[in-house]
């Protein structure tokens, strides 16, 4: 019985710890609700309730919501950010400064690299040096494929709830590194000299909380990729980051410089060979349909045009968006018949193939002044830089914003940073092997293995570590040890689902837990546990039960049966040597435990018998010695103890079958709970996809009904400039039939006003007017 002080102690912890689980968003509950401490629960039940709540708080601590240093006053608990889940009422970033809050404080540990990013992934002629923070060349190497770096990797591993990758690609000294350090609030590697800072891939250090629109929490991680089209790049090295990036990110912020024009659309080729550079399905496809599926999984596509400080119009001149602009300049196809322009019009087409949601933004130029551009995060330039740019920045910041979701594999589900790690894994070793693109099908069917995988070596840890404590407590009652069991095991099943909780497989999860119960207990067809960890403690615990009481046996003979031995003679009455059996007996079941005390007992029996046959002569010299009675009390004895072996085994078999069964039915309860919650994530999902499809039939609509708008526009005015040119024409026609009809008029006057023509004749004396 606990006091009643203790007992709302207890209870206090567990309406806090049930306040943080409930409010937490998600699917699945990072820790399960632990039972209520009830004032008449028994001390091993109370103890069992204890070691829960203590698990659980170490599950809720290993996720970043209890630190023992950030304690609240009132409650004694604060949870705050982390990379797997939130405290409800945390809002989105500010949108007007959005230097979003860094995690680093409290979140997983961060090697010091001196700035606010740690290379990912690398040139394979490189090394990281963490000590010095900067690459350092391999000797005689050259550059042939890319590798993972783990310091990256294992921030990325303790991400478990939904990530959100943010990649900018560019050419080198476009400001992709200031873009990311704007966004992150700490500084990415910049630099201001013509050659490339940023080798490989490189990932900011300090990953953030972000809430979507629906309330969803996601944690954002920023990607800085090396600049393309280098002096000292190829097609190959930039084909592959720039097809990493694709594959690694759910937003991809394409930077660049300057408006650009048609013969800057050559430079885009990799877009074009995206669906050569990356394969979706393992089974074959037409070009059409690979095409189809890369462009079903690839990003969204955000492009960002720097230093523009030209205004932006359409065709007719009116002031556009920066993506209208794209539409009708830039990416409309161009009916040359050149080779450079079929290639550029190839391009046009990958880019509305592969991304035809995509979206536009311009930015100013920040100063005129060279020296402020090189040194822009410096505080002493910063006050020259434009307030344009300020302004203009701010609403980049947050159109991205708009556009966090999380990454999702190539069925549609949602992964977390652990799979996004082993996602990149394959992805590298694909690139790094000659012949072969990357496989989405087939990477993440890797990776979802390698996730069960380490959600069954998660669990048994749990089971083990559990168990193990429990061993310094043996040799203890069989009974006691199964209900342990069952306790750990269903311990160990809440941490293998809430590993494997953003992406159920029903045969998978079936397949590996059918893996996490042989591992903990496995039990033959007669329902005896026969393997697994329950096995070993089982058997351990029958070794030191059996080493126990014999060590109890030992004792008592010595210092209760063997000393009335030893003084045995004609004097002593039989009733002492009945009287210290008794006590010994009384006390070893006093002081017996676990399995192997009927098998010592036993052996106490038969050493009681031996010393009866050897002291037969003496103990029928005793005065109350009944030589028949004494054979009829042993066996009895010996029968008694035959039947509560035999019960005894029963009972312990019937308690390991009853074991079995429901370690089978909370295997079965987490299949259905996981079954029901993937089956509400599918709902969810569905509702998203169904609200993203409408969006996009009402941006088509809207778009079609535009182009219909403009298109009977531009027909009216060809209408209206073809009617207008037929008016002048006609207008010019009467005017020189006008002309015409006034040059004959006065031709007519002038016939009508000429004087007459007198003809003189030589015969008569007279003449004639005519």
């Amino acid at each position: 019985m606990q006091s009643k002080r203790c007992t709302e102690l207890y209870n206090d912890i567990v309406r806090e710890v049930d306040r943080i689980v409930e409010a937490l968003p998600g699917i699945t509950p990072l820790v399960s609700k632990p039972l209520q401490l009830l004032p008449g629960d028994t001390e091993k039940t109370a103890f069992l309730k204890l070691k829960s709540l203590c698990h659980q708080l170490k599950r809720v601590q290993h996720e970043g919501f209890v630190r023992g240093g950030d304690l609240d006053s009132s409650t004694g608990l604060r949870p705050h950010k982390s990379p797997r889940r939130s405290q409800p009422g945390d809002g989105p970033p500010s949108l007007s400064v959005l230097s979003l809050a860094p995690t680093s404080a409290d979140g997983p540990h961060i090697p010091a690299t001196g700035h606010g990013s740690v290379p990912l992934c690398i040139p394979d002629n490189l090394e990281w040096d963490p000590t010095n923070n900067r690459l350092v060349e391999i000797a005689g190497a050259d550059r042939g494929g890319l590798k993972l770096c783990e310091e990256a990797l294992s921030i990325l591993r303790t991400i478990k709830g939904p990530v959100c990758p943010v990649c900018i690609v560019g050419r080198c000294r476009t400001g992709k590194s200031y873009l990311l350090s704007q966004l992150q609030g700490g500084r990415f590697r910049l630099g201001n000299k013509m050659d490339r800072e940023t080798l490989g891939i490189w990932m900011g250090s300090q990953p953030f909380q972000h809430t979507l629109p629906d309330g969803r929490q996601v944690t954002v991680v920023l990607f800085d990729t090396e600049g393309l089209e280098a002096h000292d790049a190829t097609d190959t090295t930039d084909n592959q980051i720039f097809s990493l990036s694709v594959l690694l990110g759910s937003l991809l912020i394409y930077n660049t410089k300057n408006v650009p024009h048609s013969h800057d659309l050559q430079s885009l080729h990799y877009i074009g060979n995206l669906s050569k550079s990356i394969q979706v399905r393992s089974s074959r496809a037409t070009s059409a349909e690979e095409i189809r599926r890369v462009s079903e999984c690839l990003p969204q596509f955000f492009w960002l045009l720097r230093d523009v400080d030209l205004e932006i119009t359409d065709l007719k001149g009116e002031k556009c968006s920066m993506k209208t602009y794209l539409l009708e300049k830039v990416l409309k196809a161009d009916d040359s018949f050149d080779d450079d322009v079929a290639d550029q019009n190839r391009v046009r087409k990958s880019i509305l193939t592969f991304f035809p949601d995509f979206d536009a933004f311009a930015l100013p130029p920040p100063s005129a002044d060279k020296e402020v551009i090189q040194n822009m995060e410096d505080p002493r330039y910063a006050k020259h830089v434009t307030s344009a740019f300020h302004q203009g920045m701010a609403r980049v910041k947050k159109e991205i914003v708009k556009k966090f979701a999380p990454k999702r594999n190539v069925d549609g589900n949602i992964i977390n940073g652990d799979q996004l790690a082993d996602l990149l894994q394959c992805y590298v070793n694909a690139i790094n092997t000659p012949g072969t693109v990357p496989n989405m099908e087939d990477s993440w069917t890797q990776t979802l293995q390698l996730t069960y995988q380490r959600a069954v070596e998660g669990a048994v840890k749990i089971y083990g570590e559990e168990m193990q404590n429990l061993s310094a407590r043996l040799p203890c009652d069989e009974q006691e040890l199964l209900g342990n069991h069952q306790f750990f095991f269903e311990m160990a099943l809440d941490g293998f689902r809430a590993d494997t909780q953003l992406d159920c497989d029903s045969a998978l999860m079936q397949q590996k837990m059918k893996e996490l119960e042989d591992l903990c207990a496995s039990f033959d067809d007669g329902g005896r546990c026969s393997a697994g960890i329950l096995y070993k403690y089982l058997c351990e615990n029958e070794a030191k039960s059996e080493k126990h009481c014999r060590e109890m046996k030992n004792l008592l003979m010595e210092t209760h049966v063997q000393p009335v031995l030893d003084s045995l003679s004609a004097h002593t009455d039989y009733g002492d040597v009945t009287r210290a059996v008794e006590v010994a007996d009384q006390l070893y079941w006093e002081l017996a435990a676990g399995p192997k005390a009927n098998d010592v007992y036993n052996e106490f029996l038969k050493e009681l018998q031996e010393h009866r046959d050897r002291l037969e002569h003496t103990l029928c010299q005793l005065k109350d010695y009944d030589r028949q009675l004494e054979e009829e009390r042993v066996r009895e004895e010996q029968n008694r103890l035959i039947i509560r072996e035999q019960e005894e085994e029963t009972e312990r078999l019937f308690r390991q079958m009853q074991q079995q069964k429901e370690q089978d039915l909370a295997k079965l309860r987490a299949m259905e709970e996981a079954n029901r919650q993937r089956l509400e994530q599918l709902d969810r999902e569905n509702q998203e996809a169904s609200r993203r499809q409408a969006e996009r039939m009402e941006r088509d609509h809207n778009t079609r009904m535009s182009a219909f708008k403009k298109e009977q526009e531009e027909q009216f005015q060809r209408t209206t400039q073809r009617l207008e040119n037929e008016k002048k024409s006609l207008e010019s026609a009467m005017q020189g039939l006008r002309n015409q009809q006034q040059q004959l008029q006065n031709q007519v006057s002038q016939l009508r006003n000429r004087p007459p023509t007198v003809v003189h004749k030589k015969s008569g004396g007279g003449c004639v007017v005519m």
